[in-house]
């Protein structure tokens, strides 16, 4: 009967070995595709805000050409501050789509535990904070032991 338990055992053991094994294979497949969906948003956020804002503009061109047609030098005027304002709204929206998509980038990385840009950022200054403090204390340091010498 001990050698039937050994087995027994031995045999659970190994199947939570290899459950384990797959948990972590699933976690890393999943990893991947998570990272990918986050792309893949991005490209698909990106598109759309470039395909919307040239939609935008060809349709603020095509009334800018009508009224320049109708009203000559004033359209010249018109056409031109239309474009303007067409170039602004554009480049509004793509700001606020890369803006949106920075902040979602960041959140989901954050949500997985990686490094973001900020974060490196905060690490720097706290390096420069620290260092100058190190400085301080070797000059105080100095300054100790040139006293200690005089004396």
């Amino acid at each position: 009967m001990d050698n039937a338990n050994i087995d027994t055992q031995t045999e659970e053991s190994e199947e939570k070995s290899k459950l384990k094994s797959r948990s972590s294979r699933k976690s890393a497949l999943d990893f991947r595709k998570y990272t990918k969906q986050i792309w893949l948003a991005g490209l698909g956020a990106f598109s759309r805000a470039e395909e919307e804002g040239n939609k935008l503009f060809d349709s603020l061109v095509k009334v800018g050409e009508e009224l320049e047609s109708k009203t000559g030098d004033l359209a010249d005027t018109t056409v031109g501050k239309v474009t303007e304002k067409a170039k602004e709204s554009v480049s509004e929206t793509k700001d606020k789509v890369e803006k949106i998509l920075d902040t979602s980038v960041n959140h989901s990385l954050n949500r997985i535990g990686l490094v973001t840009p900020k974060d490196l950022q905060h690490i720097e200054q706290l390096l420069v904070q620290l260092h100058i403090k190190v400085d301080a204390l070797i000059e105080e340091n100095e300054q100790l032991k040139a006293k200690l010498n005089k004396k």
